[in-house]
């Protein structure tokens, strides 16, 4: 267990030491990403059905992501555990559009949270491709 824990938080560092040297504009949409498709769905999960899949999602996602650090280091394939993940979760809210009232609260986080994932597996796939070609 103790060799566990000091290689976690070897990752846990590098990974830090890697996302300090992502562009800044990087860093915001990361820290915009966790305010959008983490905390708030932890609120909202508690009455609906759509913010517990993502959360369930983004769980995986955290876990998975560290794991795959811990096994490759950091690199521009750490977007594909996004693409396994949330890609499911954002076929079911694109299902869930017609069912969902856009003008209240939870709408409004719903449409931010499908446009945030939208926008972040087009970079996600973007680099996963580029990481196979070795760019």
């Amino acid at each position: 267990m103790d060799g566990f824990m000091q290689a976690l938080q070897e990752a846990s560092a590098s990974q830090d030491a890697y996302v300090a040297a992502l562009p800044m504009w990087v860093q915001y949409w990361m820290y915009w990403m966790m305010a959008v498709l983490f905390a708030a769905p932890l609120i909202f999960a508690f009455w609906r059905v759509e913010a517990r899949w993502l959360v369930l999602a983004m769980v995986a996602t955290i876990v998975s992501t560290m794991a795959l650090g811990m096994a490759v280091g950091w690199n521009k394939l750490w977007g594909v555990t996004h693409l396994i993940f949330w890609t499911p979760v954002v076929i079911y809210y694109i299902r869930r559009w017609p069912l969902i009232e856009k003008k209240s609260v939870f709408g409004v986080w719903f449409v931010l949270a499908l446009a945030t994932m939208i926008v972040s597996l087009v970079f996600d796939a973007k680099d996963f491709v580029e990481y196979l070609m070795g760019v």
